[in-house]
Formats: structure tokens, C-alpha cells, sequence
């Protein structure tokens, strides 16, 4: 029995040690700013996850456990799937769609969203915050939707644009080229915009 219980602690600390994950960090002096106030002066990224997300920046501390049932990527993907039309508080958003077109003729959407309850973003100069979403993915999904929303009702009010590549997202197809994760140069026409 107790052959068993040793069995099962030093299998659970390599399956733990297995999950760890490097931290990386250029530092405070590189990280980007989100937000200046006189109260609090200059805050940073590296300022808000070394305070807010210690599992993120301490390498002790800094592993991820993936989901017994979602082991592989197979049973993730038909998993999203399943719940990409979930609507609840977190990711319940309107948005406005903005189609830009690219220089061979096609058309990629930026889906912005500004939280209501948040500071006025009206002069356009509030931070923007550009998601993109993995491969296949769009502004619909559930968890992009929940983080658009967290990030534009936050303290900073970001002005969130969500990427969606061509023919995604009810995008129009509108050129012989179609969306290929490889080709990068709509999303770099997009950060220019």
C-alpha cells in the first residue's frame, strides 16, 4: 500500500514538473505602458502581471495542468466547437464591423467593441487593443469575445479591434487569394490602418 501512495506521489510530481512552463520577460524598463495617472503614475504590463498574475511571472510558480478530458488538440477543437455559440455576461457583445480592403482586392473585418460602462473612448484616443484569433477562428468564439469584453470594460478602457481574416466571420471573399495562416501581410496592412 504503500509501495502504491510512493508510486502515485512521485507520478504526480512528474506529471507536475512535466506542465512547467518557462517564464519569459524583457523586463520592466521594455514593457508597455497601460495606463498614467498622478495617483499611481506610470503603470506598466510587467507591473500589472508581477502584481496580478505571480503565476505568470514566478518561475516556481508558473506551470499550466492541462484538462484531463481535453488532452489532446482533437478533443479541444470539438470541444470549442461546441461551445462557440455560448452567450453569457462575460461574452455577450455587439459589434461594429469595419471591412478594410487590401491592395490585390481583398477583404479582411475588424469587429470593434467599446464597453458602455467604460470611460468615453469619443476622441478616438484611447489604447487599442487588436486580437487576433487562432487558426480558423473569428470574433464569434467564446473566448475572444469574453476578452474583448474584459479588455474594453477594464480600468485602461481599451478600444478593442478584433482581426478576422478573409472569409472568416461572415467576411466576404472578394480576390482569388484566400485566408492562409502563413500569409501575413493583411495583418500587417491592418496594424498600418
Amino acid at each position: 500500500m504503500v509501495a502504491l501512495g510512493l508510486l502515485g506521489y512521485f507520478g504526480l510530481k512528474r506529471f507536475m514538473d512535466g506542465c512547467r512552463i518557462n517564464v519569459l520577460s524583457a523586463g520592466a524598463k521594455t514593457s508597455g505602458i497601460v495606463r498614467q495617472t498622478e495617483a499611481e503614475g506610470v503603470v506598466t504590463l510587467f507591473d500589472i502581471l508581477h502584481k496580478d498574475c505571480v503565476s505568470l511571472t514566478d518561475p516556481q510558480l508558473a506551470y499550466m495542468v492541462p484538462t484531463p478530458y481535453l488532452a489532446t488538440g482533437l478533443l479541444q477543437t470539438i470541444y470549442a466547437t461546441l461551445r462557440v455559440r455560448r452567450r453569457d455576461q462575460t461574452s455577450d457583445i455587439e459589434y461594429v464591423r469595419e471591412l478594410l480592403v487590401m491592395k490585390d482586392g481583398g477583404t479582411i473585418s475588424l469587429d470593434w467593441y467599446d464597453c458602455a460602462g467604460a470611460e468615453s473612448n469619443d476622441d478616438n484616443s484611447g489604447p487599442i487593443a487588436l486580437i487576433m484569433s487562432g487558426v480558423g477562428g473569428s470574433s464569434q468564439e467564446h473566448h475572444i469575445r469574453a476578452l474583448t469584453k474584459s479588455l474594453a470594460c477594464s480600468t485602461a478602457a481599451f478600444r478593442v479591434a478584433v482581426f478576422n481574416h478573409r472569409g472568416t466571420a461572415r467576411t466576404p471573399i472578394t480576390s482569388p487569394r484566400p485566408y492562409d495562416s502563413g500569409f501575413t501581410d493583411d495583418f500587417r496592412a491592418t496594424v498600418k490602418h
